[in-house]
């Protein structure tokens, strides 16, 4: 594979991923940030996140001199072939996506390049950003470029084995001089390549994820309706998983998905659908039955405990899924805020967590092992699918716990060991 001159511009998950696995490939790289901290931080030899397997290979591609950390976008974009932008598009009030960085990134490129130039899209973004990205470059620079959409298939946790081992590359290009130039950075990568134009190619990562929330919120549906008709979910999802042409992957019943992709790419998916005149029924339900999923936990806690006024609910979790430290749109931080409204104290534990930002300055007390958060709690709340929690001594749990109640939010302790126990337990769907 020949070897090439990179920016990377953003050292989000996405970003620094991207610039590590890169450099791992080796690829020359230069990772940019307007965030000096951050970079400090990463010249330091330290991560601003935790990812699995992210800080070895950044370890051995600056072992290498393959991989650096700057926050001089000019001299970036100046030395490179390649300019990956990989900036956050958060989602704003209506559920569209806030494209400004990006556009404020491309402003830059525009600024800074001195010759030829593929610039590809990696943050994910709507298809009109792609015209408004060329647009803007093309205001100041005299400079040919090609504009390329390599979208991001990443899953927080996994992201390393996700980019250096993908089930697909997906890139789209209005020219075949475009596709070439990033489908070489892939070469010798065994798995499809999908070569296309841009807006399929954006639409392509939006309905990945929106169809994979569409299996979560399915199968939560399917759970509620399981309680209602003395079904057990788990069985039920287990006979659908075998189905060949429906499979096991994201049909775990549960309290609703979260974290920075599946909630914000499904509203801008809808918002994109109605700025094209077509309503999304369909995902329209999906968020609003994952909004609904998250006041389970409450129902079940007041069936049990009543007013839950001066009550302690202890968190097992608080990050969107195991791996990771986000909260971003995590099912512990709606429930948390609601169980706040209700004057309840909240107590948790996460191995990775060590804050967690709520309503009004409110706080959870994150404690540093779980039973110290479990202490005197009237239930414990299952919130992240730890295998680790399984192996807790439950015995002694019961012991410390005002009382012995367990609200499973993620079915995975064994309830008749706990039934056994003494503890009242409630999953989802069983």
């Amino acid at each position: 594979m020949p070897m090439a001159n990179l920016c990377i511009i953003g050292t989000g998950y996405v970003g620094l991923v991207t610039g590590a696995c890169f450099a791992k490939l080796e690829n020359n790289v230069i990772c940019v940030d307007c965030d000096e901290k951050k970079i400090a931080l990463l010249n330091q030899g330290k991560l601003p996140f935790y990812e699995e397997g992210l800080e070895e290979v950044i370890f051995e591609a600056k072992a290498n001199q393959k991989i650096v950390f700057s926050t001089d976008l000019k001299k970036a974009v100046e030395s490179s072939d390649i300019v990956f932008i990989c900036v956050g598009t958060p989602q704003r009030p209506d559920g569209s996506a806030d494209t400004s960085f990006v556009l404020e990134v491309a402003d830059k490129i525009g600024q800074f390049q001195n010759g030829p130039l593929s610039v590809v899209i990696k943050s994910t973004a709507p298809i009109e950003a792609i015209e408004q990205v060329k647009q803007t470059i093309s205001v100041n620079s005299n400079h040919p470029f090609e504009i390329v959409s390599n979208p991001e298939f990443l899953a927080q946790g996994t992201a390393v084995r996700d980019f250096l081992k993908p089930d697909r590359v997906v890139i789209g290009s209005k020219t075949k001089e475009g596709a070439e130039s990033i489908k070489n950075l892939y070469t010798g990568f065994d798995c499809p390549i999908i070569i296309t134009d841009i807006a399929s190619a954006i639409l392509t990562k939006y309905a990945s994820n929106s169809f994979l929330a569409t299996k979560i919120s399915f199968i939560n549906e399917v759970a509620n309706l399981c309680e209602k008709v003395g079904a057990n979910i788990n069985d039920v999802a287990k006979g659908m998983g075998l189905d060949r042409r429906i499979g096991p992957l994201f049909l775990k019943a549960g309290i609703g998905f979260g974290g920075s992709c599946f909630p914000k790419d499904s509203k801008a998916m809808v918002d994109m659908a109605n700025g094209a005149g077509s309503d999304f029924k369909i995902l329209n339900s999906v968020i609003e039955v994952n909004e609904r999923q998250k006041k389970v936990i409450i129902d079940k806690l007041k069936k049990h405990l009543g007013d839950l006024a001066n009550k302690k609910v202890a968190f097992l979790g608080v990050a969107f899924k195991p791996g990771t430290e986000d909260t971003r749109e995590a099912p512990s931080v709606i429930i948390a805020n609601k169980l706040i409204e209700e004057g309840c104290q909240i107590s948790a534990y996460d191995p990775l967590v060590k804050d967690i930002s709520l309503l009004n300055g409110c706080k959870v007390d994150l404690a540093s092992v779980p039973y110290k958060a479990i202490e005197n709690a009237d239930a414990v709340v299952v919130i992240t699918e730890y295998k680790d929690f399984c192996d807790l001594d439950f015995s002694h749990i019961k012991s410390i716990m005002k009382q012995p109640l367990i609200i499973d939010g993620r079915n995975i302790l064994d309830s008749a060991q706990l039934s056994k126990l003494g503890f009242t337990y409630e999953g989802i769907g069983l």
